[in-house]
């Protein structure tokens, strides 16, 4: 069965939106319990999961690809989109906020803070000598 034009422009929409929905759930993702550290004492991992570093980059990181090409197909302003996103995980109420938890606002708003931190860190490899 072939779609016409409208229904496969409708079903990349939709496609495109969902990409945008996990990128913000998966910023909403519980940080780890604990950083582990090398036997040095140095942090080895971030603070937060790469799911979640990943959907921040996606969602506000404006020097590469991300919500704004999806925000192109699916007519929406993303700095609107973005202000409205962290006004919402920016309430500390103890009720749902659009849908958003108390415990999925306070993990968005802990990895968006590490996030924030991290953003420009190189983490490439390193040899044991550059201490």
């Amino acid at each position: 069965m072939m779609l016409d034009e409208n229904q496969q422009n409708n079903a990349a929409r939709a496609l495109l939106a969902n990409v945008v929905w996990l990128a913000v759930s998966d910023a909403c993702a519980e940080p780890p319990r604990r950083p582990r550290r090398d036997e040095r004492g140095k942090t080895v991992i971030m603070p937060i999961t790469i799911d979640a570093f990943t959907a921040m980059r996606f969602l506000f990181d404006e020097s590469c690809s991300g919500l704004a090409e999806y925000a192109t197909w699916l007519d929406m302003d993303p700095a609107q989109f973005r202000t409205r996103l962290r006004t919402i995980m920016a309430d500390h109420s103890p009720n749902a906020i659009n849908g958003f938890q108390p415990m999925q606002r306070r993990n968005f708003r802990f990895n968006y803070g590490h996030w924030l931190k991290a953003k420009n860190m190189d983490f490439s490899e390193r040899d044991d000598n550059d201490d």
